[in-house]
Order: C-alpha cells, then sequence, then structure tokens
C-alpha cells in the first residue's frame, strides 16, 4: 500500500514539474513590459531620403496591437518599408539586371527608376547604359529619356554631349535637352541656341518651343511666329497646334485665330479641321460652310474633302459640288480627284466632265492626270489638252509623253529580253504646281 501511493506521489511531481517548465518557457519567449518596444525599421545607408521618419516606441503598459504605427516621409522617398529595407547596393544590381533585359518595357521601366533623381552618378550609369544598348531607333526611347533628364540638372553638359551623336540621335537628344531646360529657363536656352547657330532657320527652337509651351503658351507661340517661313516653323507650328488641341477645341480655335493672317494661320485651321473631321465629319462640313470664301476656308475645305474622300469619294464629290465656284471648291476637287481616281477613274472623269473648262479647274484635271497616266497615258493625254493655261498645259503633256515613251521601250525590251531601260515612269514634278494667283 505506502509503496503504490509513493509511485502515485513521485508520478504527480513529474507532471508538476513538467508544466511548470512548460510555463516558463512560454513566458520567456515574450518580452517583459518593463521593456519598452522599439518598431523602428532599420534604415539603409542613405538617411537624408529618410530625415523626417519617426521612431516609435510602445508604453509600458499598452498592447502592441493596439498602436498604429505613425511613420512619415520625405518627399523624395520613392518606398514604404513594411518589414524589411532593400539596401541601395542590391536595388541597384536589381535595376542593372532589369535595365539589360530585351523586354523593352522592362528595360525603360529600370530605366526611369535611375532617371528619377537625376544627379551627376545616376546620369553617368544611364549615359553608360545608352551607349551599351544596340544602334537604332529601338533606343531612341531611352536616349530621350536621358537628354531630357540631363537637361534638368546639367543643360549645357547634356548638349555637349548630345553634339557629339550623329544623325537623327543627335537631333532627339539636343531637343529632348532643349525641351527640358526651356521650361525653367527659356532666356538661357534662347541665348544657348542663338549663340550656337549662325542664320535664322535655327534648328533648336523646335526642342525650346516645345518646352515654353508647357508653362508660357503666348511666349512660345511668339517665338514660332517669329521664325521664318521653313521647316523649322512648321514643325514648332504642329507642336503648337497639337499642345493647344489637347488643351480643348475651342482652346486650339482661338490659337489659330490670334496667329498672323497667311500660311502658318493657315496650316493651323487646317490641321485643327483634319482633328475635328477624324471625331465628328458633319460638324466639320457644316463648319466649312459657315465660313466667308477666304484662305483659312480653303484650307479647311481641302483638308475636310481630304479625310471624306478616303470615306466616300462620291458623297464628297456631291457636296464639293454643291461648294460655290472659286478657289475652295477647286482645292477641295483636287482631293475629291486624288482618292476617287485611285478607285474608280471612269467615275471621276465623268464627275469631272459636269464643270466647265476654266482656270480653277486646271489644277483638278491635272491631279486627274497625274492619277491615271500610268495605267491609261492616252485617256491623260487628251485630259491633259484641256488644261486652259498654257505653260501647266505643256508641262502635263510632256510628262504624260515621257511616261508613253518609257511604257513603249519597256514593251519592246520585253519582247527581245533586253534590260529594262531606266527611267522616271511618273510625271516630272510629284505633286502638281501651286494654282496660278
Amino acid at each position: 500500500m505506502r509503496k503504490t501511493f509513493l509511485g502515485l506521489f513521485w508520478v504527480a511531481t513529474a507532471l508538476l514539474a513538467y508544466w511548470l517548465g512548460l510555463e516558463q518557457g512560454s513566458e520567456s519567449a515574450r518580452p517583459p513590459l518593463a521593456s519598452p518596444v522599439n518598431t523602428k525599421l532599420p534604415l539603409p545607408s542613405n538617411l537624408e531620403q529618410y530625415e523626417n521618419r519617426k521612431q516609435v516606441v510602445l508604453p509600458v503598459d499598452q498592447d502592441p496591437s493596439s498602436i498604429v504605427k505613425e511613420e512619415t516621409y520625405s518627399p523624395k522617398q520613392s518606398f514604404v518599408y513594411e518589414q524589411e529595407v532593400q539596401t541601395d547596393e542590391s536595388l541597384s544590381v536589381s535595376v542593372m539586371d532589369r535595365i539589360r533585359s530585351s523586354n523593352p518595357v522592362v528595360r525603360l521601366q529600370a530605366f526611369t527608376e535611375i532617371l528619377n533623381d537625376p544627379n551627376e552618378q545616376n546620369i553617368e550609369t544611364a549615359r553608360q547604359i545608352y551607349e551599351e544598348l544596340p544602334e537604332g531607333p529601338q533606343r531612341f526611347s531611352e536616349l530621350r529619356m536621358l537628354a531630357y533628364s540631363w537637361g534638368q540638372s546639367d543643360p549645357r553638359a547634356a548638349l555637349d554631349w548630345a553634339d557629339n551623336l550623329e544623325g537623327f540621335e543627335q537631333r532627339i537628344g539636343s531637343g529632348a535637352v532643349l525641351d527640358s531646360w526651356a521650361r525653367y529657363d527659356p532666356a538661357g536656352s534662347i541665348a544657348w541656341a542663338k549663340e550656337k547657330f549662325e542664320g535664322e532657320d535655327n534648328p533648336f527652337f523646335v526642342g525650346i518651343i516645345s518646352g515654353m509651351s508647357e508653362n508660357d503658351l503666348i511666349g512660345a507661340s511668339e517665338l514660332m511666329t517669329s521664325l521664318p517661313y521653313g521647316r523649322i516653323r512648321g514643325r514648332a507650328a504642329s507642336i503648337l497646334v497639337e499642345k493647344t488641341w489637347k488643351m480643348g477645341e475651342e482652346v486650339a480655335i482661338h490659337f489659330a485665330d490670334n496667329l498672323p493672317e497667311g500660311s502658318i494661320q493657315n496650316y493651323a485651321f487646317g490641321e485643327i479641321a483634319k482633328k475635328i473631321a477624324k471625331d465628328d465629319l458633319g460638324r466639320a462640313v457644316k463648319w466649312v460652310e459657315k465660313m466667308d470664301e477666304s484662305e483659312v476656308k480653303v484650307q479647311v475645305s481641302e483638308d475636310v474633302a481630304e479625310r471624306w474622300a478616303r470615306e466616300s469619294p462620291a458623297e464628297a464629290a456631291e457636296w464639293v459640288s454643291n461648294m460655290p465656284e472659286g478657289e475652295a471648291r477647286s482645292e477641295s476637287m483636287e482631293e475629291v480627284v486624288t482618292q476617287w481616281a485611285r478607285k474608280d477613274p471612269t467615275a471621276t472623269a465623268e464627275w469631272l466632265n459636269q464643270f466647265p473648262s476654266g482656270e480653277l479647274m486646271d489644277e483638278p484635271i491635272q491631279r486627274f492626270v497625274r492619277e491615271v497616266a500610268r495605267k491609261d497615258p492616252d485617256t491623260a493625254l487628251t485630259w491633259a489638252q484641256s488644261i486652259t493655261d498654257e505653260e501647266r498645259r505643256k508641262k502635263v503633256e510632256a510628262d504624260v509623253l515621257n511616261i508613253k515613251v518609257m511604257q513603249a521601250q519597256r514593251e519592246q525590251a520585253e519582247a527581245s529580253g533586253t534590260p529594262e531601260p531606266q527611267g522616271d515612269r511618273r510625271p516630272r514634278g510629284g505633286q502638281p504646281g501651286p494654282s496660278p494667283r
């Protein structure tokens, strides 16, 4: 009996000791509440980006789960660190791996990360990476990003670098730098452009006007209109039309309406007409019909007619037929003829026969001759002879006869098996010349 009792007592004592051990181990796994809990996350070596971060310390008598961390970051911070902060070294390795990816989306994202902070080191890294990329159009996006970012920090150095590029890349690089520079220092960029280029048709003004338009649309417009007639002014005008169109149709029309009368204003209204016609052809037609006869109407009606003729040349022809006689109708007829003659030259010829010959019909007829001369030079020659302006008629006739000669020589060469003669098979001069004024 005593032995049984002692055995049970020993078992109970062992179980009690085991239970106490478990409790002690569990308690030791929790930090004592008397010690403050520091939940501050480890910071990377670049402390400047996280200078405003607050350390969170829990009070002695407060449960950790009831505390919402109050952390603020400086505007420079790009990432929110929840648990573990990635070091600058590991981040750079990740970027460098991705920037050499064959996937252009992945590569551009990595390139953007580097240039988000255009400091000297990042610019140099981006420059080296860009120069390692295969040459050609596939790296133009990286070039624009690099040049634009570099222009924010050191535009003169960026322009010196871009000057050593070749061909189209030189134009893209310098344009992006000047675009960036002109947004915050237009006077400085203009002074640089005038210093670096002698002459009126300054190509550097395209990038400058693009950058200025972001913050000073009036100044950009004044600079554009001060340029001489030519390719540079045309490119700058195109940029401003696109800029104002994005701001709204009324803004674009107001912009064009305040341009100096002449070619630049006509161009702007013509581009706006194309955009309106693309969105709502019927509204564009009504817009033309409300206009008085003017150079602006000539340009706008021509662009609307071109758009309509691409979709339905017969309907566009009917609209043009009802326009009052004048230059606007003549120019619009050219666009209809160009589109319709390619699809149905017979119907186009029948339509042209409805109108009496005259000076304003010379250009539409010349356009018709140009479209049908390759397939039917005899018919083209007959139509060329109906042109009223003698100088124009002789030139068009000579072009058609040249085509006939070339076709005869080619047929003879094919029959004899000799090499085909070389020569221009198209009417000389390409597009028809300007209408007599």
